[in-house]
């Protein structure tokens, strides 16, 4: 009886509230476009009134007689409410210019820019102790919109795409999530519900906020991963040309629309658009941002906040729109975040976050019909309710389900059959050892066992006509801390110099084609990983390998020659990842790309007499990697990379293998010597800093030629005891300092692709100078390429 007398009065409370206040939508009178963020005024004596929201949506009371509408670009309207018969308001567009406009010696948007600076910190939602919300979040993927100049050619295609897509697009999602905050960087995002065209079951998520920052107050918006200067940051007024376009009173505060866009004269990624700022702490009450000048990906950002408990700028609704390409093969990713329930300075503690910032259970995707209608922020429309049944159709038919579970497996690397997983890693590995290298690897996968993998491979080198092969136990165990145990087997071969006997398993780089020093190895070893602590993981292992060099070479143990040696080895790693953001992406746990330093600590001791072990010894490696910007001047990158080692031991052992010059592929290769051989030092203690500075399009931000300008100075220094232990190979010291500057021109050369984007080819100089300088010119000169993807 109580559920029902409580069922009763909330509709008759929805719809009382429905029946007191009328819903409006603005759209533009000629694209169609919804307006968004005008101001609508009730009446002139208080100025109340309200304004439209994302989706151009509005609402007016009843007792509201007549309205009058505004925004920047389009004709002000008066109606009276009992004139409208429609639910959509047409505006027509005007011209409006963007000069700007001086007064008594002063652009009045300086002023008020200058103020929203100075009041970033006090407004900037991230700077909350802590805050808690819910959203609904929808993405669209559709036909993008055509450029000009393309736009007889991609009509004709679009209307064949329409009239088979019969009018919906081509994949919608909802998903309703919690989200909590804790600073300076605990966050989580626990999907309630999600839905997706074409999934009985989808067993991912997509939340709309994640391709733009949360609010609009950073110096820099990252945006796939190009800075551009925000309109707001300190000085941007230098840079930016700013218009007053429109000033109005809204209750007891006075609100200013800016204009914004980059000047003429100023060279820098840049965006354009409108700025809508409150008297009421100088805050930003809603941003309407494109990327300028940004080639073949066009990103809108469109943000609107709200006063929350009267104390607090807070984003109620996070849109944004992305178009990849031109033509006919463009596509529009759209999403929208509509954010409710918000509690600045949540009462929250660090335990209250799990290590995976996104989780998702088991059910979140079986909701039914009847809980997304009570939950979603609006209705669907006639196209993204068409999407749904058109892509489920088409799915059930190509069992697009079957397909999407193929993603966890070729995030790691294998393509699933019944029983095993084929390693497709090992389909092909080159160096200049073996030259080219086919293989086959197989796994066992949750058909058989769950949790636990039994596997192998092998490879032939075509150049050193050799089989190489290994086996492996993989057991992960279920829980929040990732811990996997690995039981293996190699025959195979070890790049000298290097620090794991799994080399080819790791990213692919062109360092990988340039390995010729290699030692053949026969290895057992047993590894464990796991995350005890946020932001840390930690390996600990053993292995004792059977080395033989297949080099020249000879090694001086007390006085005895040594070529074959058998090594066991205890390993020690820990890695430190500052501002660590791990996410569930298909059910693989993967980590969020981040400029924030990463640290790695990796100790091995040489354990003499285990296992027939030849050596003991205490080796360490320490790297830290980390990016930052210098407003106006670019991008900072580096890597300082030490090493130690305690006694001297053989080749394989030492360090060396840090150049990376070849004739015959002149690649640039990051966090190497570019001017250096790759076998060209030998040390037992060094210290490098490999340091790169992305200026960015520089010279040029317009045209065709647009090269990206980065200075490269890297530095060396190192030492070795006893070389006299190392006979029958080459090999020079760094006691002295060794020098490298370089400047690459990147993407020079830009070679249209698909009409997506472009493949750029770059070029680079680098010279070796000091004490290291070699008696040759051409000698210390090194001339590289490089090669990359810009949208731009």
């Amino acid at each position: 009886m109580k559920n029902l007398l409580l069922l009763t009065l909330l509709f008759f409370i929805t719809k009382t509230l429905a029946q007191s206040q009328k819903k409006l939508i603005l759209i533009n009178d000629t694209t169609e476009e919804v307006v968004p963020f005008a101001n609508i005024l009730f009446s002139k004596v208080d100025y109340k009134g309200t304004s439209s929201d994302i989706d151009g949506a509005f609402y007016v009371p009843k007792t509201v007689e007549s309205i009058t509408i505004s925004y920047v670009g389009f004709e002000t309207k008066t109606l009276r409410i009992s004139d409208i018969s429609s639910q959509i308001i047409r505006l027509k567009p005007k011209a409006s210019a963007l000069d700007e406009v001086v007064i008594d010696g002063e652009n009045p948007a300086h002023r008020i820019i200058r103020k929203v600076v100075a009041n970033k910190t006090l407004n900037n939602p991230e700077n909350l102790n802590s805050f808690t919300y819910e959203s609904y979040d929808k993405i669209i993927i559709t036909l993008g919109k055509p450029k000009e100049g393309t736009k007889a050619k991609s009509d004709t295609i679009r209307e064949k795409i329409d009239s088979i897509m019969k009018g919906s697009h081509f994949f919608i999602t909802e998903t309703l999530a919690k989200h909590k905050y804790l600073k300076p960087r605990f966050s989580e995002d626990s999907v309630i519900a999600t839905r997706s065209s074409g999934f009985k079951n989808p067993r991912f998520a997509m939340l709309a906020n994640s391709f733009q920052p949360f609010s609009f107050y950073n110096e820099h918006i990252e945006l796939f991963e190009t800075n551009y200067l925000n309109p707001i940051s300190k000085g941007s007024t230098r840079k930016y040309k700013f218009r007053l376009k429109q000033e109005y009173i809204q209750g007891t505060d006075t609100v200013f629309v800016i204009s914004f866009e980059p000047k003429a004269n100023r060279n820098f990624e840049g965006l354009k658009g409108l700025l809508t700022i409150n008297s009421n702490k100088y805050a930003v009450q809603s941003v309407d941002a494109t990327t300028f000048n940004s080639g073949k990906l066009d990103v809108t950002i469109q943000q609107k906040y709200k006063h929350v408990d009267d104390k607090h700028w807070f984003p109620e609704q996070l849109n944004f729109e992305i178009n990849v390409g031109e033509g006919f093969g463009s596509v529009s990713y759209i999403g929208k975040s509509y954010l409710s329930k918000i509690k600045p300075n949540a009462s929250l503690n660090k335990k209250d976050f799990p290590f995976v910032s996104v989780t998702l259970p088991e059910n979140a995707g079986l909701k039914d019909e009847t809980f997304w209608k009570l939950n979603r922020r609006d209705t669907l429309n006639t196209n993204e309710k068409r999407t749904y049944v058109f892509i489920d159709s088409i799915s059930e038919k190509i069992k697009l389900d079957k397909m999407f579970d193929l993603l966890p497996s070729l995030m790691k690397g294998r393509y699933p059959l019944k029983y095993v997983d084929i390693d497709i890693t090992k389909f092909f590995i080159a160096n200049k050892y073996e030259g080219y290298r086919p293989g086959l690897g197989l796994y066992t996968n949750d058909d058989i066992f769950k949790n636990v993998s039994i596997g192998g491979y092998a490879g032939y080198g075509l150049k050193d006509d050799a089989w190489k092969y290994g086996g492996e136990l993989l057991i992960d165990v279920p829980g929040k801390k990732e811990i996997s145990f690995s039981l293996k087997y190699m025959n195979d071969l070890k790049e000298v110099g290097t620090l794991s006997d799994n080399r080819f398993n790791e990213v692919l780089s062109f360092r990988d084609f340039l390995a010729s020093q290699m030692d053949g190895i026969e290895s057992y070893s047993i590894t464990t990983d796991m995350k005890l602590f946020r932001n840390l993981n930690w390996t600990l292992g053993f292995k004792t390998t059977d080395v033989t060099p297949l080099y020249e070479y000879m090694f001086l143990n007390n006085g005895n020659p040594v070529t074959n040696y058998t090594n066991s080895e205890l390993n020690i790693g820990i890695g430190y990842h500052a501002k660590e953001q791990l996410v569930n992406s298909f059910g693989v746990i993967g980590r969020m790309p981040s400029d924030a330093p990463i640290l790695n600590f990796l100790y091995s001791r040489g354990l003499g007499g285990t296992l027939d072990g030849d050596f003991s010894y205490n080796k360490f490696r320490f790297t830290l990697d980390h990016s930052f910007i210098t407003k106006g001047l670019g991008k900072t990158t580096y890597r300082l990379d030490l090493g130690y080692l305690d006694k001297s031991l053989p080749y394989g052992l030492m360090f060396t293998g840090e150049g990376a010059f070849e004739r015959d592929l002149r690649f640039v290769v990051r966090n190497y010597f570019q001017t250096v051989t790759p076998y060209e030092f030998l040390s037992d203690k060094y210290a490098h800093l490999f340091t790169t500075h992305n200026f960015g399009r520089l010279f040029n931000n317009k045209g065709y030629l647009q090269p990206d300008i980065i200075l490269h100075n890297n530095f060396g220094i190192g030492s070795l005891s006893n070389p006299e232990h190392h006979q029958l190979i080459g090999f020079s010291t760094k006691e002295e300092l060794f020098l490298e500057t370089g400047l690459e021109l990147q993407n020079l050369i830009k070679l249209p692709l698909f009409d997506l984007g472009y493949m750029g080819i770059g070029v680079g100089g680098f010279y070796r100078y000091g004490f290291h300088n070699l008696d040759k010119f051409d000698n210390n000169f090194a001339f590289k390429y490089s090669m990359g993807f810009s949208f731009k």
